[in-house]
């Protein structure tokens, strides 16, 4: 279709041609730009990148957090039909080096206070351009933030092939690119289906059509008096694809969030123009436990939406307390995506039911197979399997990965396998199970972490858990870490309340050998206990 068969700048450019050329693009700790002037900014700095060489296909990597400079990059690089390589700011050198050289990389968007770590990029001849968080932001801000990192930037060399973000926006003009929707616009580096690091390449379309639906799922387009609190990265799909892309593109203010804090976040919602949230629950949680999530602040949010892990009943039933004590007594939505699929399912307001993922949002299906892409019966455990038109067209330089991940059905759709396991309801609401790669076999049993977490969860005291698995003399066993509030003390009577607890709840092929309290267990940057580390730790054991 015409409406998504373009570059995602272009798709911005013309959903947004109903507002009026002043109407605010981004809230950037109080200071905007008008979608007239961004749209200039944006092409601008795309005749810049065509200067240094950059033509359609080259990949950028763009290596920012949540700061206006990162949003108009994103759109630039798109402008010129090259790819956008989203990058964690905060990865090693070598790491950067190593992924630079074997993606053939042809230039650099990098913070400035970041630059004297990548030694070998001063001796490279690739171009990069430095943005400064005090770029956008406004006078009182900006002059006390050049002070605080005057010392880490003091000794850049600024030359033809290092220059500021600052000083290439405003005075080039690009050249026309023919830009289709299938043509490639970002590289996402995820986990993946298989559970091992891959890049996802993602389309225009895929990122066109994901905006669409959500907006359809929120009523059609706004304006800048409606905004998303943006403090999910762009190197997230979520990030991306709903707090920026789809916000632009609807017409409200992407309110930008550098680094997450619960009492900022909340200090941000009631000075900013904040009617949607959208996050995962350890953010919900911190926010409502800071004391500061409270307020006829609350009352113009509009909705609240969450993913990225399983939303427990105690987060969600805090956070829908302290709304309806501020006056607003909405939900918080449980919601199911994915980097290689986009957004695909939610509950919403009207259509909700506790326990859930929700129901597929527009133009997504579910479905749920067995170890033979069977499709089973509703209620019945196997792969969430989904078709949509937000999906992922492959890994980079991985056709025998897609081959794992993608297959026809006899409709002749192409479904994508999640590497979840979860089961659908007669009435089409999803439910999560855990992750396949996490499923542990015991006496021949399938037992899902996920599943005995979510029962220790609800234990008086615990803040959060951790089932992983070991091997002891050839045969495979649990092991729980659980993390504890203050003052609880972790000794071997409540120990025997737990698993008295655990027995009375779960089949006994759930119950954990060996149960250790830690002080705190390991987060992921977007807040999830980085189970990872721990399964690791117990795989480092068992190699001494």
């Amino acid at each position: 279709m015409a409406k998504f068969d373009k570059s995602m700048f272009e798709y911005v450019v013309d959903e947004t041609l109903r507002l009026q050329r002043k109407n605010k693009v981004w809230d950037f700790f109080g200071a905007s730009i008008g979608i007239g002037k961004f749209i200039d900014t944006v092409t601008s700095l795309s005749g810049y990148l065509q200067s240094l060489g950059i033509c359609k296909g080259d990949n950028v990597i763009l290596c920012l957090g949540n700061i206006p400079n990162a949003i108009v990059s994103f759109y630039a690089i798109n402008n010129t039909g090259a790819v956008a390589n989203l990058v964690h700011p905060l990865i090693p050198s070598e790491g950067l080096r190593r992924m630079s050289e074997e993606m053939d990389t042809k230039a650099f968007i990098l913070f400035d206070e970041f630059y004297e770590k990548y030694d070998w990029l001063k001796n490279s001849d690739k171009p990069v351009i430095l943005c400064s968080v005090s770029d956008f932001l406004p006078r009182a801000f900006k002059i006390p933030y050049n002070f605080y990192i005057r010392k880490k930037v003091k000794n850049i060399k600024y030359n033809s092939k290092v220059v500021k973000f600052k000083d290439v926006i405003n005075k080039f003009a690009p050249e026309k690119v023919e830009i289709k929707g299938d043509d490639i616009a970002v590289y996402m580096h995820s986990g993946g289906t298989t559970g091992v690091s891959k890049t996802v390449m993602l389309s225009n379309d895929a990122f066109n059509h994901l905006s669409d639906n959500v907006i359809d799922l929120i009523g059609g387009g706004v304006d800048d008096s409606e905004g998303m609190l943006m403090v999910l990265p762009l190197f997230h799909n979520f990030g991306l694809g709903i707090c920026m892309h789809t916000v632009i593109s609807a017409g409200g203010q992407a309110v930008m969030m550098p680094k997450f804090k619960p009492k900022s976040a909340c200090r941000l919602v009631k000075r900013a123009r904040v009617t949607y949230m959208a996050g995962v629950p350890n953010m919900y949680a911190k926010m409502v436990a800071c004391g500061k999530f409270k307020g006829k602040y609350l009352r113009k949010i509009k909705n609240c939406y969450c993913g990225g892990e399983k939303l427990s009943d105690a987060v969600k039933k805090s956070f829908e307390e302290a709304m309806a004590k501020s006056g607003n007594p909405i939900k918080l939505c449980a919601g199911y995506g994915l980097t290689e699929g986009g957004i695909c399912c939610v509950n919403t307001m009207d259509i909700h039911r506790e326990g859930t993922l929700g129901k597929p949002v527009k133009n997504n299906e579910f479905a749920i197979v067995d170890d033979n892409n069977n499709f089973v019966e509703p209620m019945q455990k196997g792969m969430i399997v989904l078709t949509c038109n937000s999906m992922m067209t492959g890994y980079y330089n991985s056709p025998e990965l897609d081959k794992e991940v993608f297959f026809y059905g006899k409709d002749g759709k192409k479904w994508l396998r999640t590497g979840d396991i979860g089961y659908m309801d007669e009435d089409g609401y999803v439910y999560f199970v855990d992750r396949l790669k996490r499923m542990v076999k015991i006496s021949g049993v399938n037992v899902f972490p996920q599943e005995v977490e979510d029962c220790v969860n609800k234990f008086d005291g615990i803040v959060r858990s951790c089932l992983v698995s070991y091997v002891e003399n050839g045969k495979t066993f649990l092991k729980l870490y659980i993390e504890v509030e203050d003052g609880i003390e972790g000794n071997e009577s409540y120990i025997g309340k737990l698993r008295a607890y655990i027995a009375e709840n779960l089949l006994k092929y759930n119950m954990p050998r060996v149960i250790e309290v830690a002080k705190s267990l390991p987060l992921t940057q977007i807040g999830k206990v980085d189970f990872k580390i721990l399964q690791n730790l117990e795989d480092g054991k068992r190699d001494l």
